[in-house]
């Protein structure tokens, strides 16, 4: 039973996409950093995710508070994931790496092998840092608290409509 995984791994890392992948990520310098970037993205929404059925399944968080929770918890991911990507392809644009890169590295010839190791070096790196760190860190904290205030707050209008009417109902 213990080979049945490597023998799937094995057979994944040789099939036909993962090989062109590979093959187009040396090639191409953009394509390995939005693939860094998407992958770093996925454990991000993966692990909110894990984190709003971990906060639906918990008892010890009042029912009051638990759709708050949530909510701040699944708006923080969806934001994560946006404004991550977003972020990240913004600052990975050809244009723009080209017009840092050829003031960053202006001492290298630029066609040569260090301006081209420099260049994709600080492409994959100010990607990840700007996502990971400007876009993560700064923007989503600020925007999702936001969304999440004013979702909650319809919610909790239409709890309290809905309640009414129940009691209106109820005493006619």
């Amino acid at each position: 039973m213990p080979s049945v995984i490597p023998q799937f791994l094995n057979k994944i890392s040789n099939s036909n996409f993962v090989k062109n992948h590979v093959t187009r990520s040396i090639k191409d310098p953009s394509f390995l950093t939005k693939t860094l970037l998407l992958t770093s993205v996925s454990k991000d929404v993966f692990a909110y995710a894990l984190r709003v059925n971990n906060t639906a399944k918990n008892k010890e968080i009042p029912e009051d508070k638990k759709h708050f929770v949530i909510t701040m918890d699944a708006v923080t991911g969806v934001t994560t994931a946006v404004v991550q990507i977003g972020t990240g392809f913004l600052i990975a644009n050809k244009k723009l790496q080209n017009a840092i890169c050829s003031r960053l590295f202006s001492n290298f010839e630029k066609n040569s092998r260090a301006y081209k190791n420099a260049s994709r070096g600080f492409a994959a790196l100010s990607t990840l840092i700007g996502a990971t760190l400007f876009a993560k860190r700064v923007i989503v904290p600020a925007v999702s608290s936001k969304i999440a205030e004013k979702i909650e707050h319809n919610y909790q209008e239409k709890r309290k409509a809905e309640n009414e009417n129940s009691q209106k109902t109820f005493v006619a």
